[in-house]
């Protein structure tokens, strides 16, 4: 990766923002982050929009940066909302019509206008969808306030996928950039990182707050799915793999199959469901299989 001169912010509110959204997504895992954190040196930068790497920014370079823009953030955050009203539409309609899938479509196609927007923040969101970081009263709209609080889970899981990057940089075992094999066995190993540190303390968490450590299996494992879900919309027509990535069913399964020996059944019938609506209007798109 190239670090250009484009201007960016990585003051303390910004490493301070990540900080929180990984301690959401994981409290158990806070000494762990700091520890990394001071090991690791890592500095995430803010950079532009409009950007001339590309319009989309989530990525690692140079052992110690990784970058990403509100277009990236604003990514999962939505796709976490769509996600949701595919498995919502499914669960509220015994019967499922071709006109309840309508809301369905439109936010995708709201979804590309804000991929491809100059300025993405100023792209309406569609009914139904807070501003990233807003959450609604679970009282007053409990389908707003779970999508968002699994969206932000999402968007951790890709920051994260991120970090396990900047730990194979710095201890030497990167992938030969000129080796197709060795960057997809990256990829899945950052995959991996991010999926095991959000479930792997689900359950002292749990006995910590006394809580069902089903319910936050189920509620991660679900963000987890859902950041899979946003990686599947953002390669629209092009999940097959490139040199650089395994093709994006490749990765689901991998997922899934990390999960195997405590997978939420509930969490994955909710995420088939969401992709099999998504394949109704994507046929040939990847999907969590049961």
């Amino acid at each position: 990766m190239v670090i250009g001169p484009t201007l960016h912010r990585d003051d303390a509110d910004v490493q301070t923002a990540i900080k929180n959204l990984f301690i959401g997504s994981a409290p158990e895992n806070s000494g762990e982050l700091e520890d990394f954190w001071k090991l690791l040196a890592t500095s995430f930068q803010l950079v532009d929009d409009d950007h001339p790497d590309g319009r989309f920014i989530m990525d690692a370079g140079a052992f110690r940066y990784i970058r990403f823009n509100h277009r990236a953030l604003r990514a999962f955050w939505f796709s976490g909302y769509i996600a949701w009203e595919g498995y919502r539409t499914v669960a509220e309609n015994p019967v499922v019509e071709l006109e309840h899938l309508d809301h369905f479509q439109e936010m995708l196609a709201s979804f590309d206008a804000m991929i491809s927007s100059d300025n993405p923040e100023m792209e309406p969101l569609p009914f139904g969808v807070a501003e990233p970081g807003n959450y609604a009263d679970p009282n007053i709209d409990p389908q707003s306030r779970a999508a968002g609080e699994i969206a932000t889970i999402a968007t951790a899981w890709a920051l994260l996928h991120e970090v396990q990057h900047i730990k194979h940089q710095q201890s030497g075992t990167g992938a030969n950039q000129s080796d197709r094999t060795q960057q997809h066995l990256e990829e899945l190993s950052c995959d991996k990182f991010a999926t095991e540190f959000l479930l792997e303390g689900a359950e002292s968490y749990a006995k910590s707050q006394k809580v069902d450590v089903g319910l936050v299996n189920q509620k991660r494992q679900l963000g987890i799915y859902f950041a899979l879900f946003t990686l599947t919309i953002l390669a629209k027509d092009k999940w097959e793999e490139t040199e650089t990535h395994p093709a994006v069913q490749d990765r689901i399964d991998a997922v899934c199959s990390i999960m195997s020996s405590n997978r939420s059944e509930i969490a994955d019938a909710m995420a088939h469901t969401s992709f099999a609506v998504l394949r109704t209007h994507w046929p040939n798109a990847p999907g969590v299989f049961l």
